[in-house]
């Protein structure tokens, strides 16, 4: 036996050794293919053969003879009939012992005891305060309407309701179990404050604070004096703010130190209250306390605002200066990393930069720079309240005390907001030294761009705001190069890209240059193009495209630009305006677009609609109405706009002209002396005010009114004409006197026009002179036009008139004609130039 047992053609047994990361029983479930059964309903053939096993096999249909043996046997007794088949051994196999055992219904269902249904009810209960949590905590978007918001907390009340009553149901089943001892503090305590939240946010604060009476008036719940600051804060919402300071003092007291951030809110909230009621050194001494123990920006704010209001700077100063003591989130940064070719770091960098942690980092660095710009704002009038220093007045001091700042940007972007805001002072009442205020913040504007050299977005905002304050004051080519600059250092920014364009437009424009005005044009409108598809939302960019396309020629452009701004969802009331004006120009048959062989017919319908579409009321635009109306013949339309005109801006000239024009000589006498009051350097208002007196029959007053105008204006050759013709009809010995006068007048007028004719190509081209010299020299250039006209004898009707287009520089060098008036009164003014040109003048 044992040398078969180890003969040599069997393999002795060796030890193995077993790797813990092994299966031990690996294989054991391994079975040969031909014996694999788990497959057999999917095998075709198998399941083919079985349906077909039966088939023709017959039963037999008689017994056969073999089928069953006559047994020999006794029968067994009836006793043993219901008992088990005698085994054949005396040997017993292991187990398998219950087929013996009667198998229970599967149908029967064991009843749940009371444990399991108070711990189903408890999950209901805690199901209802989490769906009620969740309908009351729903951020508000922006397309959500107060409504929806108003149903949201009634559900989420209800489902605080339902909580509260289920809950009272599971505390009477557990007494009635006699499980009262094993009650759930925690989920009563969760749905009672849950309850009352419901309460508070619903402004059911009565019920909120019974509910909260429940809670902290009951001593086996530890932490319920927390909740009296929820009491305060309703107290606080019902103005009584007495109950709310001592509720807040109870749970400051009843908080243990150790909870630190708790217990400065309190204080925060106390603080708040005590500025509520007027006591601002107490609030004073808590805001202190905080900044001290745990300082945060809204806190300082909040001294900084304590400190103004009790007029004491130095503690002002004190405060902002601790605000820049707290340190500023910094998670918002980008990753550092060392190649920027490497698409691995970089797909990580801007992972990092859109998670949830660099997104709260960056609102909160957002409003502690929000905290600090108006922390300045309110202490700039009161350090500078005592000293002559406009630079501490702009608080100079506080851009220098962030220069040090860990914050970022902050103290860059206080210099920059300064600097604008100093460009409004140009608007007040000093107009005169809006130049040099302008100069000034171009130079603060420029100093922080140097002062910031290391951070290049903030050197290419201050280059681009530079850029435009040079462009508002008329420096065309340092507006260029800062522009250009700002580009260089951001190549994604819009509006330096819009303000260079316009520079050089603006340049061209002012050196007269117009002969290539219209390539200039074109080529700033594609430059416009280009700008417009970097930042597509930027709709003041779209607007100043829309301007060049009309002034270029361009008119469908212009309408397709501002459809756009007119259906963009972030245009404003203004932009919308502008683009409904714009609109009203390209449809206006006066246009250039509509001319004769453009083959592009005008559309007065959607003139007058656009016009109507422009929201606010605005003289000018009911004036350009009106005049619309006037033009396609409409003119019980047009006289009814002209008197919305007058009678809501009596000072609008166009509209006193137009009235007088189609009124009788009594009421265009009336006209006509309120516009002489306004205007009382143009004689041309008195001449029509003669000829109402001349139609109405009064010769001797028209003859006095001109013999005063022609005291104020004697070189006026109209008047002069006038005079000599009413003395001459009415036979005076003074028309020899008047006639010289005449003479020496038309003597003095043609040495005039030679002089001017001869100092004509000795002109400046204007273009170093900023937009405000060339408004004042369009105005010097029309008053002396009006005077010329008003001496060459031309007429008895006014000649100002409203013009359609206001860009009287862009228009007249690409040929625009606006019509000034109608062709009846063109007739009329024609029959009245022939009328005082063919005047009888008596002989010396």
């Amino acid at each position: 036996m044992l040398n078969s047992r180890y003969s040599a053609s069997r393999k002795p047994r060796t030890a193995v050794v077993i790797d813990d990361e092994d299966e031990l029983y690996t294989g054991f479930n391994e079975v040969a293919p031909a014996l694999d059964t788990r497959t057999l309903h999917e095998d075709q053939a198998f399941q083919e053969a079985i349906r077909t096993a039966g088939i023709g096999r017959q039963m037999p249909s008689r017994m056969g003879t073999g089928i069953f043996g006559i047994g020999t046997a006794r029968v067994r007794d009836s006793s043993r009939a219901g008992t088990a088949a005698r085994p054949m051994t005396a040997l017993r196999a292991a187990g398998y012992t219950s087929a013996n055992r009667d198998t229970p219904l599967k149908d029967e269902r064991r009843e749940d005891s009371v444990e399991d249904k108070i711990k189903q009810m408890e999950l209901r209960i805690m199901a209802l305060v989490e769906e009620s949590c969740m309908l009351s905590s729903t951020q508000e978007s922006e397309e959500d309407i107060p409504t929806k918001r108003e149903f949201d907390l009634g559900q989420a009340l209800a489902k605080a309701q339902e909580a509260s009553t289920l809950e009272r149901q599971l505390i009477r089943m557990q007494e009635q179990a006699n499980l009262g001892d094993s009650h759930n503090l925690d989920l009563t305590f969760a749905v009672l404050c849950n309850l009352a939240g419901q309460y508070t946010l619903n402004e059911m604060y009565t019920e909120a604070l019974n509910t909260y009476q429940l809670l902290t008036r009951n001593k086996v719940f530890p932490h319920a004096n927390r909740l009296k600051v929820n009491m305060g804060n309703i107290y606080f919402k019902m103005g009584e703010h007495p109950k709310a300071l001592k509720l807040y003092r109870m749970a400051l007291d009843q908080t243990p130190t150790a909870e630190k951030d708790l217990r400065m809110k309190v204080m925060h909230n106390i603080g708040l209250l005590l500025v509520r009621m007027g006591k601002f050194r107490d609030a004073v001494t808590n805001f202190q306390h905080i900044m001290h123990e745990q300082g945060d920006f809204q806190t300082g704010l909040h001294l900084v605002l304590c400190s103004v209001a009790l007029n004491d700077p130095e503690a002002g100063k004190a405060a902002f200066h601790s605000m820049l003591d707290v340190e500023p989130p910094t998670y918002h940064q980008d990753l550092p990393i060392d190649d920027e070719n490497d698409a691995y770091e970089c797909v990580l960098r801007d992972v990092l930069r859109g998670d949830r942690l660099s997104r709260w980092s960056r609102r909160a660095a957002a409003h502690a720079e929000r905290c600090l710009a108006l922390a300045v704002a309110a202490l700039a009038p009161l350090a500078g309240h005592n000293t002559r220093d406009e630079d501490i007045n702009s608080a100079s001091w506080c851009a220098e005390a962030l220069r040090g700042y860990s914050g970022g940007g902050a103290g860059a972007r206080l210099e920059l907001g300064a600097a604008l805001a100093a460009l409004r002072t140009a608007a007040g009442p000093g107009g005169g030294s809006a130049l040099a205020v302008g100069a000034r913040a171009l130079q603060r504007l420029k100093a922080v761009a140097r002062a910031y050299h290391d951070d290049r977005v903030l050197r290419a905002e201050a280059a681009a705001d530079a850029a435009f304050v040079a462009y508002a004051l008329g420096k065309w080519s340092e507006a260029k190069s800062l522009s250009e600059t700002a580009a260089r250092d951001d190549p994604y920014s819009c509006t330096a890209r819009v303000t260079s364009a316009l520079a050089d437009l603006a340049a061209a424009r002012a050196a007269n240059n117009v002969e290539n005005l219209p390539d200039i044009a074109t080529d700033v409108a594609r430059r416009l193009v280009a700008a417009s598809h970097l930042d597509p939302a930027d709709l003041v960019a779209m607007h100043d495209l829309a301007l060049c396309m009309e002034w270029s020629g361009e008119a469908a452009g212009a309408e397709a630009r501002w459809q756009r701004v007119r259906a963009a969802p972030g245009a404003g009331a203004t932009l919308r305006a502008l683009a409904a004006a714009g609109l009203a120009r390209l449809a206006h048959p006066a246009h250039p677009s509509h001319a004769a062989d453009s083959g592009d017919p005008a559309d007065p319908a959607a003139a007058d609609h656009w016009y109507s579409m422009i929201g606010s009321w605005d003289a000018g635009v009911t004036c350009a109405l009106a005049q619309l109306h006037n033009e396609i013949g409409d003119a019980q339309t047009a006289k009814h706009h002209y008197q919305d005109v007058e009678a809501v801006w009596p000072c609008e000239l166009s509209a006193l002209q137009w009235l007088a024009s189609e009124t009788g000589p009594e009421e265009a006498l009336r006209y006509y002396r309120r516009a002489a009051r306004l205007q009382p350097s143009n004689p041309q208002w008195g001449l029509l005010m003669g000829g109402c007196l001349r139609a109405s029959g009064k010769y001797q007053e028209a003859l006095a009114l001109y013999k005063k105008l022609n005291a104020r204006f004697p070189d006026n050759v109209q008047c002069l004409k006038l005079i000599v013709k009413l003395c001459g009809d009415q036979g005076l010995s003074e028309t020899t006197t008047w006639t010289r006068e005449l003479q020496r007048a038309q003597a003095r007028l043609k040495q005039q026009e030679r002089v001017a004719t001869a100092s004509a190509g000795s002109g400046s081209s204007g273009a170093s002179q900023s937009p405000i010299d060339l408004i004042r020299g369009g105005s010097r250039n029309e008053r002396t036009t009006r005077s010329r006209q008003s001496n060459d004898g031309r007429g008895d009707s006014a000649t100002a008139q409203t013009n359609v287009y206001p860009s009287e520089d862009v228009d007249t060098a690409y040929g625009y004609q606006p019509v000034s008036r109608s062709i009846h009164q063109l007739e009329r003014k024609k029959k009245a130039d022939d009328f005082d040109d063919d005047l009888p003048l008596p002989p010396e």
